[in-house]
């Protein structure tokens, strides 16, 4: 089963307030080792933090690293013409952020903090040597990759095939569903950093049809807005508006685990030091 519990730290007192732990099984399908914990905290070279509405990295900019997400949410998304924009995914702390782009000589996407974030740097060196030596995380990365490419079908076919209502309701559970996992979400109550334009630009709608939608939904009882933050009242029906497949993703799939027992446990490797950057302290 997996450990839960397992956090990541990069402890300094004096930038660590407001900032969690990153639970590593946020994207690790069996409990990490010790061993692997340090790999991937050896891999980043610093921290970095962003205000609200500031860019992480452009669409077009180079690609040259990708973000563990510590705290945050975090958008990505595409332009489109005439400066429109397409959200395609809201991150989470304990995310790889800007994976995609790493196919890719320049970023496919923009990301952008939607509350203060931060986030540790992992170049692409870096992330390579990462997966040599701690092939268990890569396997994990594969995994998270074909549960991504999921989520992004249903919620293309959201998009496409369902009702303003439908889609927005679809864009809270899937908020949801995501926090309740690691018990980030007490008595239905979601801290909700995204604007209405935000959640248009992610369900195809404008913000008016949003605005209307919301009020909709407050005035059945199926929501309540509490200043910035959305409480879900009537779970059942929320469901049944959203029609959002319930995916229950596989934890500990019984082909990766065996390969991963065959891989072991992250190597030591003498030649890959941590440059501990802002915010590294020990």
């Amino acid at each position: 089963m997996l450990r839960r519990g397992l956090l990541l730290f990069h402890r300094d007192p004096r930038r660590e307030k407001g900032v969690k732990p990153v639970p590593l099984e946020r994207f690790c399908e069996f409990g990490p080792s010790a061993a692997e914990i340090k790999a991937l905290k050896d891999a980043t070279t610093c921290r970095r933090e962003f205000k609200r509405r500031q860019a992480i990295t452009r669409q077009g900019d180079p690609v040259s690293e990708v973000y563990l997400l510590r705290h945050g949410w975090v958008t990505s998304s595409i332009e489109v013409d005439f400066n429109r924009q397409q959200l395609v995914k809201i991150h989470l702390p304990g995310d790889i952020v800007g994976l995609p782009s790493i196919s890719l000589p320049n970023a496919a996407e923009s990301l952008v903090a939607i509350s203060p974030a931060t986030v540790d740097v992992i170049p692409l060196e870096r992330l390579g040597r990462l997966f040599e030596r701690a092939p268990r995380l890569a396997l994990s990365l594969f995994v998270r990759s074909q549960q991504e490419r999921i989520l992004l079908i249903d919620h293309l076919a959201a998009v496409a095939q369902t009702t303003a209502v439908q889609r927005v309701c679809a864009i809270l559970l899937h908020v949801y569903r995501r926090l309740k996992l690691f018990n980030e979400c007490t008595e239905q109550l979601i801290e909700w950093p995204l604007s209405q334009e935000h959640m248009a630009q992610g369900a195809g709608l404008t913000s008016v049809y949003v605005n209307r939608t919301l009020r909709r939904l407050t005035r059945k009882g199926i929501i309540a807005r509490e200043g910035k933050k959305i409480r879900l009242l009537d779970m059942e029906r929320l469901s049944e508006l959203a029609a959002l497949p319930d995916r229950p993703f596989l934890r500990e799939p019984v082909w990766l685990t065996s390969v991963a027992e065959t891989c072991g446990p992250a190597k030591a490797d003498p030649d890959c030091t941590c440059v501990l950057g802002p915010g590294h302290g020990e």
